[in-house]
């Protein structure tokens, strides 16, 4: 046997060796350690604090709104630094206001049973555009204004309201989560809906939570997002997969757990939100550390104040 042929065979059993060689968790400190997770966490940045949106529990007013550009009818989207023209009454040259969307999801799919009457219950959606400074006043119902920041195009239709300064918030450099927590806080809310209406996110996504300041939240809490094995707990997509008969070809009569003891199973926390702005039933929320995919459905939990 030629001594590259021994040093390739040695190569390939020092995995298996190592592995073996390793034996069994060698303490309930380790074990424990096996189920708790370290990662950095996701920094909220100006843009977070300002892009996000709300839900509001009466529809805005829609006498004050973006009624065209300085290239209107050429262009029908603007950004930061380009000259708008805002319909209505009580502009004040010199004053940002905020330049929000009402949203609708153009799909119109309930990524779990009952979202839509979950969200109508929680509020009107809207998006965070951007803001503007006015310039000058044209007349009794038009002024100009210049777009300061925008986190998205601006276009015809999108609602002006005033501005407001928003709280800044401290967040985690890192945290460190248990999967499987020995207690877990009864669920204080759900995630009704993300801002882009996308039924799946990850860290740095926004979401909207139909819990708010008269639930004891505020801007910089911590929240844990929770999912538990309960069929109603499962998109539909799980669901279906749970409900087939999957086995192993090489089990005979295997035990099966029924439907209605799938609530044994140990609830899992997936990841955590930081709080960016609430409202009396309602908060805007940035998912700053996740374990894997964050649904629209699953709950939310209190956690400790982060440490500053």
């Amino acid at each position: 046997m030629t001594l590259k042929r021994i040093l390739v065979l040695f190569l390939l059993a020092a995995p298996l060796y190592s592995q073996v060689s390793a034996g069994p968790i060698s303490s309930p400190e380790a074990a424990a350690a096996a189920a708790t997770v370290t990662e950095q966490s996701r920094p909220v940045a100006y843009s977070d604090l300002y892009c996000n949106g709300f839900l509001s529990p009466t529809p805005l007013s829609t006498q004050r709104f973006v009624a065209g550009g300085l290239d209107t009818p050429l262009q029908s989207r603007y950004f930061t630094g380009e000259l708008i023209f805002l319909r209505g009454t009580g502009y004040a040259p010199g004053a940002r206001v905020s330049i929000v969307r009402h949203l609708k999801d153009p799909d119109r799919f309930d990524p779990f049973p009952g979202q839509s009457r979950r969200l109508n219950s929680a509020g009107e959606l809207y998006g965070d555009i951007g803001y503007a400074v006015v310039l000058e006043n044209r007349g009794t119902h038009m002024a100009v204004a210049r777009v300061e920041f925008a986190c998205d195009s601006v276009v015809d239709g999108d609602l002006v309201t005033p501005f407001a300064v928003r709280q800044p918030v401290y967040y985690r450099k890192s945290s460190t989560m248990d999967r499987f927590p020995a207690q877990l806080a009864a669920p204080i809310g759900q995630i009704v809906a993300s801002r882009d209406f996308d039924q799946y996110s990850g860290a740095g996504h926004k979401v909207f939570l139909n819990v708010g300041s008269a639930g004891g939240v505020k801007p910089g809490d911590y929240l844990r997002i929770v999912r538990g094995y309960r069929k109603s707990e499962m998109d539909a997509t799980d669901a279906a997969v749970f409900s087939s008969n999957i086995y192993e070809d090489t089990q005979k009569d295997p035990p099966r757990l029924p439907h209605d003891e799938l609530g044994d199973l140990p609830r899992r926390v997936i990841g955590e939100a930081v709080i960016l702005s609430t409202r009396p039933h309602s908060a805007s929320a940035m998912i700053t550390f996740s374990l894997q995919e964050i649904q629209v459905g699953d709950s939310v939990e209190r956690e400790q104040p982060p440490a500053r």
